[in-house]
């Protein structure tokens, strides 16, 4: 009974910390979320034109469209205006 407590206590706390890694994992995955580009426009009505591309809240490259003005910064569209810069899907 002995030998099974000393091996018990280990397989428990690898499960546990494969467990917490998983977990943790998924919790980063969880937190991107796809959205539609707008690129911002100065003076116009409406500032933010729709690009028809789709971009991801996280990243490292800079999500980028072309919408009429050459290549732009592709932003999240927030209530009239569009604050929010956007990255390229992964």
């Amino acid at each position: 009974m002995k030998n099974f407590k000393k091996f018990l206590l280990p397989a428990f706390m690898v499960l546990a910390g494969a467990g917490s890694a998983f977990a943790t994992h998924v919790n980063k995955e969880n937190t991107k979320a796809v959205r539609p580009g707008f690129a911002y426009h100065f003076g116009e009505n409406p500032e933010c034109i729709d690009a028809q591309k789709e971009c991801d809240t996280q990243g490292t490259v800079v999500c980028t469209g072309d919408v009429g003005m050459g290549t732009e910064t592709l932003y999240e569209l927030s209530g009239t205006g569009c604050p929010n810069s956007l990255w390229e899907i992964q």
